[in-house]
């Protein structure tokens, strides 16, 4: 006999056109209903044998038309073919600079996301729960929401919280920011249109999986942070229906910039020309002759002509819409952002990392004039160059133990993460917005980058922490904890962000800076931030003149 109360609910959802589950049985993996249709996905088994805890995951779901027209905004997807299979990734954006291991799963058919959400809720039935959404990182080149160090599970079995991760086009292969003269300036950055279409798709369906829309953070690390701020000060800031509550920024922001990142425009050109794009001067329409033909120009053809060389800059534009022109801090600090909480944040060794990306592999072949060269490349102006050397010398003299590769890699913790990091979070507490600023330091052994056992809190170290998707067979004690901490801090954050994520907020005591995993352990230490940011004034002049996100 059909139980009467699921069929006056099935009858009632069918004529709200509201969004609910669907039956499961034992041949069919968990199944949603949205309005595009039905999405069929699959379970995994987190903690023990006595007490397992099943997750819903739902990979690969459509958030739009894909593949997307090439260099074109995304559009919405009002019916799916037929049920969307949601039990395996999707292909990923295409990438830069991965080399050929990532080819076979690179694709421009990549516009996805992927939900993780309790098999059963830990609460009262009615309550909807808090949704986390998850902008990778990356430098807008690389990355993808179905990295195994971002699966969601852990964060839903632990926190009891809905888990959304998504794909979006990206700029080293042009896809993404095209820079393509032509098209309307609010039309050119189309990876962060992606963005913003994947946090509607989640107001429009989260419901489904038992998320509530009205509960949803917006959180990435590096370039997802910065994507993060880019969303926190678009136009309009107070929306009477905002799509997110509070935000949290790891490792980036887009208020302030180091140096500079501009050349998306240059890059077109080239490409265009690489790829024997150029038309007759008679030509009735040069701008848009040259973008059909690159539109038409095979996928892979242009990534190898990319990745082959690296001139190819397509940076996101200044448009106003996705973007806004750095320094962008006395805009924040006129109230020119939404006025949800934030949790903001940097690690200690950032640079190291990095400094190895940009100078060289060998600490100890860094010279003067190959540091001045790499600078110099950096930010286009020996004016620059000059004013930071002293500051090189400054942190040298302040730790002699230090050479110069890891002097260059403190400036560049200090000017493109820490020191934003405390600005943002000064301009936002100025407006009355409650915020809260982490400082991660802990050095994880079995996280350490390959070939180098000692580069302590270097960029993007935290993010397997943040997810618990740490090496569980080697894992430290302290890693264990620090993890749990963390974790359950972001996830703290999510469900009241308006109490925190469990400690004091930045500037309303001396010791305001949260210090996570600092001094080998797996806690919360809060610091006083003068002498960690003793010298932030120093890189005011490269804040000044620099008018693009660097990243």
């Amino acid at each position: 006999m059909i139980n009467p109360i699921i069929t006056s609910l099935f009858l009632l959802v069918l004529q709200a056109l509201t969004i609910t589950a669907a039956p499961t049985s034992a041949a069919v993996g968990p199944t949603v209903v949205l309005r595009p249709g039905k999405v069929i996905g699959t379970t995994t088994v987190l903690g023990s044998s006595a007490t397992p805890i099943v997750v819903n995951k739902f990979l690969g779901i459509p958030f739009a038309v894909t593949p997307p027209k090439r260099f074109l905004p995304p559009e919405p997807l009002y019916q799916y073919s037929g049920p969307v299979n949601a039990t395996a990734f999707k292909g990923i954006c295409i990438q830069q600079d991965n080399g050929d291991a990532l080819i076979a799963s690179e694709t421009e058919d990549c516009l996805y996301l992927n939900v993780y959400a309790p098999s059963v809720k830990k609460c009262d039935d009615d309550e909807l729960l808090p949704v986390l959404f998850w902008i990778h990182g990356g430098d807008l080149k690389q990355g993808t929401g179905a990295e195994a160090n971002v699966d969601g599970s852990s964060f839903v079995a632990n926190q009891n919280v809905v888990v959304v991760t998504i794909n979006y086009r990206l700029n080293g292969n042009v896809f993404g920011f095209s820079n393509a003269p032509n098209l309307a300036i609010n039309q050119r950055n189309v990876g962060f249109l992606d963005q913003r279409f994947a946090l509607q798709w989640v107001q429009d369906n989260i419901a489904a999986f038992g998320g509530d829309p009205a509960k949803v953070t917006i959180f990435g690390e590096s370039s997802g942070a910065s994507s993060v701020d880019r969303i926190l000060t678009a136009p309009p800031v107070n929306t009477t229906q905002p799509l997110f509550r509070a935000a949290i920024l790891e490792s980036g922001q887009a208020t302030v910039s180091a140096f500079a990142n501009a050349g998306g425009p240059t890059a077109w050109s080239t490409l265009v020309n690489a790829l024997n794009c150029t038309v007759p001067a008679n030509s009735t329409n040069l701008e848009a002759d040259e973008f059909s033909c690159v539109q038409a120009a095979d996928t892979f053809t242009i990534r190898s002509t990319i990745n082959a060389n690296s001139v190819y800059t397509f940076s996101p534009v200044n448009d106003n819409v996705t973007q806004q022109a750095t320094p962008f801090l006395a805009a924040r600090e006129a109230g020119n952002v939404a006025k949800v909480p934030i949790l903001i944040g940097s690690n200690g060794q950032e640079g190291l990392l990095l400094a190895i990306i940009y100078l060289i592999p060998d600490f100890s072949l860094v010279t003067l004039p190959l540091l001045e060269e790499v600078l110099y490349s950096l930010t286009g102006s020996i004016t620059v160059v000059e004013s930071i050397l002293p500051i090189i010398s400054a942190i040298q003299a302040e730790f002699p133990y230090f050479d110069l590769f890891e002097a260059v890699a403190q400036v560049y913790t200090e000017a493109v993460y820490q020191c934003p990091a405390k600005l943002v979070a000064s301009a936002t507490t100025g407006l009355g917005i409650p915020t809260w600023r982490y400082y991660f330091n802990a050095t994880i052994p079995n996280l350490q980058y390959p070939g180098y056992p000692s580069l302590g809190a270097y960029h993007g170290s935290d993010v397997r922490i943040v997810w618990g998707t740490y090496p569980a067979a080697n894992a430290t004690n302290q890693e264990i904890e620090v993890s749990k901490v963390i974790q359950t801090a972001w996830a703290t954050f999510a469900k009241d962000p308006w109490s925190g994520p469990g400690w004091t907020e930045y500037g309303q005591a001396n010791n305001s800076l949260a210090c996570l995993g600092c001094n080998g352990t797996g806690g919360v230490e809060l610091i006083s931030d003068v002498g960690l940011d003793s010298r932030c004034a120093y890189y005011e002049s490269l804040y000044a003149v620099t008018t693009t996100p660097f990243f």
